[in-house]
Protein backbone atom coordinates (compact mmCIF):
# COMPACT_ATOMS: atom_id res chain seq x y z
CA UNK A 1 0.00 0.00 0.00
CA UNK A 2 1.82 4.09 -0.88
CA UNK A 3 2.48 5.47 2.01
CA UNK A 4 0.21 9.03 1.59
CA UNK A 5 2.46 11.85 0.98
CA UNK A 6 2.68 14.55 4.00
CA UNK A 7 2.13 18.41 2.98
CA UNK A 8 4.82 20.97 3.51
CA UNK A 9 2.77 21.93 6.80
CA UNK A 10 2.73 18.87 8.09
CA UNK A 11 6.44 18.46 7.72
CA UNK A 12 7.24 22.06 9.50
CA UNK A 13 4.75 20.72 11.96
CA UNK A 14 6.33 17.18 12.86
CA UNK A 15 9.98 18.33 12.31
CA UNK A 16 9.46 21.55 14.73
CA UNK A 17 7.38 19.19 17.50
CA UNK A 18 10.39 16.27 17.59
CA UNK A 19 12.65 19.05 18.15
CA UNK A 20 10.37 20.97 20.61
CA UNK A 21 9.71 16.91 22.29
CA UNK A 22 13.84 16.16 22.16
CA UNK A 23 14.46 19.45 23.75
CA UNK A 24 17.28 20.89 20.62
CA UNK A 25 15.82 24.48 21.44
CA UNK A 26 16.53 26.35 24.50
CA UNK A 27 13.55 27.52 26.84
CA UNK A 28 14.61 31.13 25.45
CA UNK A 29 14.83 30.42 21.66
CA UNK A 30 12.19 32.40 20.26
CA UNK A 31 10.69 30.56 16.57
CA UNK A 32 11.01 32.82 14.31
CA UNK A 33 9.65 31.99 10.49
CA UNK A 34 13.00 33.21 9.77
CA UNK A 35 14.59 30.81 11.78
CA UNK A 36 12.59 28.10 10.89
CA UNK A 37 12.42 28.01 7.33
CA UNK A 38 16.38 28.53 7.25
CA UNK A 39 16.32 25.26 9.66
CA UNK A 40 14.11 23.18 7.34
CA UNK A 41 14.40 24.28 4.37
CA UNK A 42 10.78 25.37 4.08
CA UNK A 43 9.02 28.58 3.02
CA UNK A 44 7.04 30.77 5.56
CA UNK A 45 2.98 29.91 5.27
CA UNK A 46 3.57 25.97 6.36
CA UNK A 47 6.28 27.19 9.33
CA UNK A 48 3.60 29.95 10.62
CA UNK A 49 0.54 27.08 9.98
CA UNK A 50 3.00 24.23 12.39
CA UNK A 51 3.42 27.09 14.85
CA UNK A 52 -0.27 27.73 15.20
CA UNK A 53 -1.23 24.11 15.58
CA UNK A 54 1.38 23.68 18.41
CA UNK A 55 -0.05 26.90 19.78
CA UNK A 56 -3.36 25.24 20.32
CA UNK A 57 -1.85 21.60 21.54
CA UNK A 58 0.38 23.32 24.17
CA UNK A 59 3.87 23.01 22.87
CA UNK A 60 4.37 27.23 21.63
CA UNK A 61 3.52 29.87 23.29
CA UNK A 62 2.54 33.14 21.59
CA UNK A 63 2.31 36.84 22.83
CA UNK A 64 2.50 39.84 20.50
CA UNK A 65 5.85 41.20 22.16
CA UNK A 66 8.10 38.61 21.53
CA UNK A 67 5.94 36.32 18.94
CA UNK A 68 6.60 32.66 19.12
CA UNK A 69 8.49 30.65 21.95
CA UNK A 70 8.73 27.27 23.82
CA UNK A 71 5.88 26.84 26.07
CA UNK A 72 7.46 25.60 29.80
CA UNK A 73 5.78 22.84 31.51
CA UNK A 74 5.78 24.22 34.85
CA UNK A 75 4.87 21.94 38.17
CA UNK A 76 1.25 22.69 37.55
CA UNK A 77 1.30 21.60 34.27
CA UNK A 78 3.24 18.76 34.97
CA UNK A 79 1.03 17.74 37.82
CA UNK A 80 -1.88 18.08 35.55
CA UNK A 81 -0.80 16.13 32.67
CA UNK A 82 0.26 13.17 34.74
CA UNK A 83 -2.88 13.05 36.88
CA UNK A 84 -4.80 12.72 33.75
CA UNK A 85 -2.40 10.47 31.96
CA UNK A 86 -2.89 7.99 35.31
CA UNK A 87 -6.37 8.18 35.15
CA UNK A 88 -6.62 7.63 31.17
CA UNK A 89 -3.57 4.99 30.87
CA UNK A 90 -4.68 3.12 33.85
CA UNK A 91 -7.91 2.47 31.83
CA UNK A 92 -6.27 2.13 28.29
CA UNK A 93 -4.60 -0.69 29.59
CA UNK A 94 -7.45 -2.10 31.09
CA UNK A 95 -9.17 -2.65 27.71
CA UNK A 96 -6.53 -3.34 26.27
CA UNK A 97 -5.69 -6.29 28.20
CA UNK A 98 -8.80 -7.68 27.36
CA UNK A 99 -9.56 -6.11 23.57
CA UNK A 100 -5.51 -6.76 22.71
CA UNK A 101 -4.88 -8.52 19.54
CA UNK A 102 -1.61 -11.52 19.16
CA UNK A 103 -0.31 -9.21 16.72
CA UNK A 104 -0.26 -6.17 18.83
CA UNK A 105 0.41 -8.40 21.61
CA UNK A 106 3.68 -8.79 19.56
CA UNK A 107 4.31 -5.86 18.95
CA UNK A 108 4.26 -4.94 23.05
CA UNK A 109 6.92 -7.52 23.09
CA UNK A 110 9.11 -6.54 20.35
CA UNK A 111 9.28 -2.99 21.68
CA UNK A 112 9.91 -4.10 25.32
CA UNK A 113 12.90 -6.24 24.04
CA UNK A 114 14.01 -2.89 21.50
CA UNK A 115 13.55 -0.87 24.95
CA UNK A 116 15.84 -3.24 26.93
CA UNK A 117 18.73 -3.33 24.02
CA UNK A 118 18.82 0.26 23.71
CA UNK A 119 19.27 0.69 27.30
CA UNK A 120 21.92 -2.46 28.01
CA UNK A 121 23.97 -0.22 25.05
CA UNK A 122 23.57 2.95 26.87
CA UNK A 123 21.60 4.40 24.24
CA UNK A 124 19.09 6.06 26.82
CA UNK A 125 17.07 8.17 24.44
CA UNK A 126 16.33 5.64 22.14
CA UNK A 127 15.54 2.95 25.00
CA UNK A 128 12.98 6.09 26.46
CA UNK A 129 11.44 6.62 22.27
CA UNK A 130 10.77 2.36 22.20
CA UNK A 131 9.35 3.02 26.10
CA UNK A 132 7.17 5.61 24.57
CA UNK A 133 6.03 3.80 21.73
CA UNK A 134 5.16 0.76 24.04
CA UNK A 135 3.01 3.25 25.88
CA UNK A 136 0.68 4.22 22.48
CA UNK A 137 0.75 0.40 21.46
CA UNK A 138 -1.42 -0.21 24.92
CA UNK A 139 -3.47 2.85 23.93
CA UNK A 140 -3.78 1.66 20.20
CA UNK A 141 -5.02 -2.00 21.00
CA UNK A 142 -7.47 -0.41 24.35
CA UNK A 143 -9.62 0.32 20.47
CA UNK A 144 -10.50 3.66 22.09
CA UNK A 145 -9.99 6.09 19.37
CA UNK A 146 -10.93 9.09 21.72
CA UNK A 147 -8.92 8.10 24.54
CA UNK A 148 -6.20 7.70 22.51
CA UNK A 149 -6.43 10.91 20.39
CA UNK A 150 -6.16 12.49 24.22
CA UNK A 151 -3.58 10.76 25.43
CA UNK A 152 -1.01 11.04 22.61
CA UNK A 153 -1.01 14.67 23.25
CA UNK A 154 -0.23 14.17 26.78
CA UNK A 155 2.38 11.77 26.33
CA UNK A 156 3.57 14.22 23.48
CA UNK A 157 3.97 17.19 26.28
CA UNK A 158 4.99 15.05 29.26
CA UNK A 159 7.94 13.34 27.08
CA UNK A 160 10.36 16.81 27.49
CA UNK A 161 10.82 15.25 30.64
CA UNK A 162 11.21 12.12 30.02
CA UNK A 163 13.75 12.73 27.42
CA UNK A 164 16.39 13.58 30.55
CA UNK A 165 15.23 10.30 32.45
CA UNK A 166 18.13 8.66 33.70
CA UNK A 167 19.51 5.03 34.42
CA UNK A 168 17.49 4.80 37.33
CA UNK A 169 14.13 5.63 36.07
CA UNK A 170 14.70 4.42 32.73
CA UNK A 171 15.69 0.13 34.06
CA UNK A 172 12.45 0.94 36.69
CA UNK A 173 10.66 1.65 33.55
CA UNK A 174 11.53 -1.64 31.28
CA UNK A 175 10.27 -3.18 35.33
CA UNK A 176 7.05 -2.37 35.51
CA UNK A 177 6.60 -2.97 31.49
CA UNK A 178 7.44 -6.18 31.88
CA UNK A 179 5.09 -6.76 35.05
CA UNK A 180 2.59 -4.96 32.63
CA UNK A 181 3.21 -7.10 29.44
CA UNK A 182 2.55 -10.48 31.61
CA UNK A 183 -0.83 -8.99 33.13
CA UNK A 184 -1.98 -7.96 29.74
CA UNK A 185 -0.96 -11.54 28.34
CA UNK A 186 -3.23 -12.83 31.48
CA UNK A 187 -6.35 -11.00 30.14
CA UNK A 188 -5.97 -9.66 33.92
CA UNK A 189 -7.66 -6.42 34.11
CA UNK A 190 -7.34 -5.06 37.24
CA UNK A 191 -3.65 -6.21 37.39
CA UNK A 192 -3.10 -4.19 33.88
CA UNK A 193 -4.61 -1.30 35.53
CA UNK A 194 -3.24 -0.99 38.69
CA UNK A 195 0.08 -1.94 37.06
CA UNK A 196 0.04 1.30 34.12
CA UNK A 197 -1.62 3.55 37.01
CA UNK A 198 1.50 2.78 39.26
CA UNK A 199 3.79 3.09 36.50
CA UNK A 200 3.22 6.31 35.66
CA UNK A 201 2.46 7.62 39.46
CA UNK A 202 6.04 6.66 39.49
CA UNK A 203 7.32 8.73 36.40
CA UNK A 204 5.34 11.57 38.02
CA UNK A 205 7.70 11.05 40.86
CA UNK A 206 10.74 11.14 39.46
CA UNK A 207 9.89 14.14 37.42
CA UNK A 208 8.56 16.41 40.48
CA UNK A 209 11.82 15.05 42.34
CA UNK A 210 14.17 15.84 39.69
CA UNK A 211 12.80 18.62 37.97
CA UNK A 212 10.79 20.89 40.58
CA UNK A 213 11.99 20.20 43.91
CA UNK A 214 14.76 21.01 45.16
CA UNK A 215 15.85 17.35 46.77
CA UNK A 216 15.36 14.21 44.92
CA UNK A 217 12.76 11.59 46.22
CA UNK A 218 12.96 7.37 46.56
CA UNK A 219 10.93 6.05 43.52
Amino acid sequence: MMEMKLSKKEIAYTQIKQAIINNEFTSDTLLTEAFLCNKYELSRTPVREALQQLTSEGFVNFTQDKGFSIAQIGLEDCLQIYEMREALEGMAARLCSIRISEAELGQLENLLAASRDAYEKGDLKQSMVKDMDFHRCVMRASKNTRMEQSLNNLIELSSRLTFKANHEIVELSLKQHEELLQAIKASDKDGSEAIMRRHVATSKKYHFSHYYLDEPMDI
